[in-house]
């Protein structure tokens, strides 16, 4: 009983250092749980920029909103990783920052096919089929547009379906956003290939509050960049584009610059 309590102390003083030094080492996800469902905990912070015209993933509460002028038209429940935030490449964890939609897969696809490598295989599952958790019904691939993100598109990270739909709402992917097959086709139909898609480390609370904020970047993603995203199923991207920076500090950069 005493070493049991020994440890228990330990994994809680442990835990707690993780969330203090998660700020001073530029991690975002931090008090790891061992709670089933729910993994880790997620840090809110203030985002850095915000899409006016475009996606919001929300990690705190586990939604995706698609979001008009500044205003959400349409919102779902989403299932990211259950390993926690990060772009490290075998990390099976989902990327923060500024992306965009490269490319979607499965237009006219039935309800629960099943894709591999992005391709359809002819194979139909159901809802909550036993011991199945494959991609399934549509896939959208993402591409990361910040440095520390750019390596999404050959890690893999797409907003697909999931016939884990019992998972849907709490961590539980291996990287990827996973949606209910009748959302992720609704989100399809919503989107094209250019469209901003922003991973925020908060709920959609505080981007809310970040949407009405003047002084936070609004994400625009120039032709140039949109030209240059990887085309196709394949996982090669091509020649990269100049990455940029949303920062607050960044932006007060731009504009003194701009004044000159």
């Amino acid at each position: 009983m005493e070493h049991s309590c020994t440890s228990r102390i330990r994994h809680i003083k442990l835990s707690l250092l993780a969330c203090l030094l998660t700020p001073l080492c530029g991690l975002t996800s931090c008090c790891v749980s061992g709670t089933p469902g729910n993994v880790y905990h997620v840090c809110e912070r203030e985002p850095r920029a915000v899409v006016r015209n475009g996606v919001a993933v929300t990690l705190g509460d586990q939604k995706l909103s698609i979001f008009k002028e500044g205003k959400v038209v349409k919102s779902y429940d989403i299932s990211t990783s259950k390993f926690g935030i990060g772009s490290r490449n075998g990390s099976n964890r989902t990327p923060l920052g500024v992306h965009a939609v490269s490319n979607k897969v499965g237009d006219g696809q039935p309800v629960g096919m099943v894709f591999k490598r992005c391709r359809p295989t002819g194979e139909v599952v159901d809802v909550d089929a036993a011991g199945r958790d494959p991609v399934v019904t549509r896939v959208i691939q993402l591409s990361g547009l910040e440095n520390f993100n750019g390596n999404t598109h050959r890690r893999r990270i797409y907003i697909h379906g999931t016939p884990e739909e019992r998972k849907i709402g709490r961590p539980a992917s291996y990287g990827c956003i996973r949606m209910r097959s009748r959302d992720v086709i609704d989100l399809f139909n919503r989107v094209e290939r250019g469209t901003p898609v922003a991973i925020e480390s908060c709920s959609l609370g505080t981007y809310l509050a970040a949407e009405k904020d003047a002084s936070v970047s609004s994400i625009k993603i120039p032709d140039r960049v949109v030209a240059s995203l990887p085309k196709g199923t394949g996982y090669k991207p091509v020649k990269r584009a100049k990455r940029r920076s949303y920062s607050r500090s960044s932006r007060t950069r731009r504009m003194a610059s701009s004044r000159r």
